[in-house]
């Protein structure tokens, strides 16, 4: 049998037939760069998860904090619609309690 000199030195078809003579291709495949991108997508995704959880801690502390303010305003709110009321009640026998009332514009309803 008869072999011919030029089929020897022909290269291989497939992926070696790419670079060559195959030495240079790489051994490790895709494993360890999928898996550092992983990595660094779980890193990510935690970090996020904790400023969103630090954010809402946050949040709900202005939250608590408002609700104190409005229970005050509302409280004071409170004290000057009886102060009013009183001013009014006495406006028609105090002329400076009716000053007081028309100075500042401050009427009351009528009662029923």
């Amino acid at each position: 049998m008869e072999t011919d000199s030029n089929n020897m030195d022909a290269k291989p078809a497939g992926p070696a037939a790419c670079c060559g003579d195959g030495s240079n291709a790489p051994q490790q495949g895709v494993f360890l760069p999928v898996s550092i991108l992983m990595i660094a997508v779980l890193l990510f995704l935690g970090w996020e998860l904790y400023l969103t959880k630090s954010q809402g801690a946050g949040l709900k502390n202005v939250i608590r904090q408002r609700e104190q303010l409005v229970n005050r305003a509302r409280g004071i709110k409170t004290e000057l619609n009886k102060i009013v009321s009183d001013l009014a009640s006495i406006a028609p026998t105090n002329p400076e309690a009716n000053a007081l009332l028309q100075k500042y514009q401050i009427t009351t309803k009528q009662k029923p």
